[in-house]
């Protein structure tokens, strides 16, 4: 089955940045969706899987328009306990955080604005052996 990871943030450069960073990483590992609000991203999640393609991991930022991504990432971990979990933020602080590691299993954090490579390494380190949050 095909595994797909999917961005979830409200600014288009953002998200064209994300993609083409972890494409030039993992090539063809993995499938790249993209989605601008949390609706978005739920919706993306069932037309993957509608097509037999399973969504690996969701990178979604804390600030968006409707939904909020701590509370899109809980809605994502009831509907879809196995799919991993990453934040990026500039606003969400530790608490916050160490919160949605534990109401919704958040396997990553990153803080914006983040370094050319992190957020590669994050995913790498997400599905490597002995991942921790």
């Amino acid at each position: 089955m095909a595994a797909a990871l999917l961005l979830v943030d409200d600014e288009a450069i953002l998200l064209l940045s994300m993609r083409q960073e972890l494409r030039l990483a993992f090539g063809d590992s993995f499938i790249y969706e993209t989605a601008f609000s949390a609706e978005q991203g739920l919706e993306a999640i069932e037309r993957l899987a509608s097509r037999g393609i399973q969504v690996a991991m969701v990178v979604s930022d804390w600030l968006m328009p409707g939904m909020r991504g701590d509370e899109f990432l809980k809605k994502v971990h009831s509907e879809h306990p196995s799919i991993k979990l990453a934040m990026l933020s500039g606003h969400a602080g530790d608490e916050q955080m160490d919160r949605l590691r534990e109401e919704a299993g958040l396997v990553a954090c990153l803080a914006k604005p983040y370094g050319r490579g992190r957020l590669t390494s994050m995913v790498r380190e997400a599905f490597s052996p002995g991942e921790s949050a």
